[in-house]
């Protein structure tokens, strides 16, 4: 059976999801893996650390997403096929998934050395596809850190350790300076030298009572809502106010990645107050998390740095106001003298334009003629009777023919 399970062994390459080094175990394999670890005779199988894996919780589970895609990948071994393997052949099955399993996490800590030394190489242009391969390449190396410990060696272990120390200091530098670039205001140029630039203090927040008062009732209703209502929030929680043109849109000074726009409507939708009640949520989050990166150097980032520290590295540039420029009355004016009309050229007459011919003949119908009057007869006068020699000459020529 085992045989027939592994025909299909060929090594294929990492499995992910968006965003991840290994995609998360099923809640499939949980049932069939919890057997093969309480299992004495397989302890040694599996890495050191790994054996004692108590598989009650989702993020237990997740060490052991490398041996699943050894399984479910290399081997095409199913759960419900895991679970009904013999002890013999479940422990052969997962020697093999073990060795697969350990390979494929090196190469891919490797991997990911390689992409934060060049990620971290200096005068690197960061773009916004940039920070987001930035942003996704410290997310994959603290998930390694944080689970896949176990299927390294020390040398791999030392490569993920240095890459993350590398990764985490040019992230913490482009979230540094894009704060920087959103907060500093929109000032004309002057001739004076910047004054430098001072340690930003700690932000404290102080709600005011009506504020707070008001998101208690918000909490517990999100419709019925309009713009004074969420002016009245957001003013009291420490956010600016920037006018615009259909919308108010506010933002807070100490954390420019905080900001959202609220229509001018005294009947707002429940999607404006969610988003209130989110935007205050994240506020009193970054406000606390200030004191556990006060003990952090000034040029690193915290010890305990969390993705949403560095969630600014997928936001959008803040747009900053273009100040209008001041409506300025122009004095009426005399209308410019019209110019002068131009004298056309000379030119050669043009040729006459060839004749068209739009009516076709037709022949026409034929008309009788009139037929010739008969001329009137001819009155002859009456001849004198001939002489004797002349009747004579006559009747000799009629017996000869002649008409004469």
């Amino acid at each position: 059976m085992l045989a027939a399970a592994l025909a299909v062994s060929a090594r294929a390459g990492v499995v992910s999801s968006a965003g991840t080094v290994f995609a998360p175990p099923g809640g499939a394999w949980s049932g069939p893996l919890a057997v093969a670890f309480n299992d004495p005779s397989l302890t040694a199988v599996f890495p050191p650390g790994l054996g004692s894996l108590s598989l009650a919780s989702p993020e237990a589970l997740r060490a052991t997403a490398p041996l699943v895609q050894a399984l479910a990948v290399s081997l095409a071994v199913t759960p419900q096929a895991f679970a009904a393997l013999s002890p013999s052949d479940r422990k052969g099955a997962l020697e093999l998934a073990v060795e697969d399993a350990k390979e494929t996490v090196r190469a891919k800590a490797y991997e990911l050395a390689e992409t934060a030394r060049a990620l971290a190489k200096p005068g690197r242009a960061m773009d916004k596809e940039g920070r987001a391969e930035l942003y996704g390449a410290v997310a994959k190396l603290m998930e390694m850190r944080q689970y896949y410990g176990p299927w390294l060696d020390d040398d791999g272990q030392a490569i993920v350790e240095e890459a993350y120390q590398t990764i985490t200091l040019k992230a913490w530098e482009v979230r540094t300076s894009l704060l920087q670039r959103d907060a500093d205001p929109v000032v004309e140029k002057t001739s004076r030298p910047a004054p430098a630039a001072a340690v930003k203090p700690a932000y404290v927040l102080r709600p005011s009572g009506t504020a707070a008062k008001l998101r208690a009732d918000m909490e517990n209703n999100k419709t019925g809502w309009g713009q004074n209502d969420l002016d009245t929030l957001y003013s009291g929680y420490g956010f600016a106010l920037r006018q615009g043109g259909k919308h108010r849109m506010y933002y807070h000074p100490h954390f420019p990645q905080l900001h959202e726009t609220v229509s001018r409507q005294n009947d707002l939708p429940p999607g404006y107050a969610q988003s209130a009640l989110k935007l205050v949520r994240e506020l009193e989050r970054l406000t606390e998390a200030q004191h556990q990166s006060e003990a952090a150097p000034a040029t690193g980032p915290p010890a305990t740095l969390t993705l949403a520290d560095l969630s600014v590295l997928l936001s959008q540039p803040k747009v900053k106001p273009v100040k209008p420029e001041p409506a300025v009355e122009r004095a009426p004016t005399r209308a410019p003298p019209a110019p002068p009309a131009r004298v056309a050229e000379k030119t050669a007459p043009a040729a006459p334009a060839p004749v068209v011919i739009t009516n076709r003949l037709s022949p026409a119908a034929p008309i009788a003629a009139a037929r010739n009057a008969e001329p009137p007869p001819v009155k002859t006068s009456p001849q004198k009777p001939a002489g004797l020699i002349e009747r004579v000459k006559i009747a000799w020529g009629r017996i000869k023919g002649d008409p004469k």
